[in-house]
């Protein structure tokens, strides 16, 4: 690169790092949206469960509150898939983009290295008990999914499992006292 392509470097790293922020800001108003909806379905679900309310589905007796999880987490996971699938590798492109036109200006501009910055400082090591894992962006936005998801997984299973059936109405009992009918059938 030449001195007086400088500019034309800078500007195209300042819409690469537009662009950037862009696809991020879109990724956090869907997880935001993903929180909505995984609030909504424990709250829509605590209130079917109060009821205890039954529905047939396929012959089966499921909870109502159960079915309101499991619809909840159909909608975690098409969040989860606009997330990764869509937005995320629009994410990853532009910084890919802008680490290499980092590169290039760098041999002009020797401290040019914000995305490529934030790339290193973006790891994040898990450590439980001797289990370590490093994080990097991908692997956060899978857990933070298979959080939701297992929390809504196993929610619905406990209260499909510990319902109790609706008691079944009791029968009207036709026994008739002695003294009753010893007084009609005397004169």
């Amino acid at each position: 690169m030449e001195e007086k392509d400088i500019p034309h470097y800078l500007e195209m790293w300042k819409k690469t790092v537009e662009v950037q922020q862009h696809f991020n800001d879109l990724e956090w108003r869907i997880r935001g949206l993903a929180m909505t909806v995984l609030t909504f379905a424990f709250g829509a679900a605590a209130v079917a469960a109060k009821d205890s309310t039954a529905v047939k589905v396929f012959g089966w007796s499921l909870q109502l509150s159960c079915l309101v999880l499991v619809l909840g987490l159909v909608l975690w996971m098409s969040f989860y898939f606009v997330d990764k699938v869509w937005y995320h590798r629009l994410l990853a492109g532009a910084v890919e983009h802008g680490t290499q036109l980092e590169q290039e200006l760098r041999t002009q501009l020797p401290h040019a290295g914000l995305t490529r910055q934030i790339g290193e400082s973006s790891p994040q090591v898990i450590r439980i008990f001797s289990w370590r894992k490093e994080l990097r962006s991908t692997g956060k936005l899978r857990l933070f999914y298979a959080i939701g998801a297992a929390a809504l997984l196993v929610a619905a299973i406990a209260l499909q499992l510990g319902s109790t059936p609706p008691s079944q109405p009791k029968r009207a009992e036709t026994t008739t006292s002695m003294t009753s009918y010893h007084s009609l059938s005397q004169p």
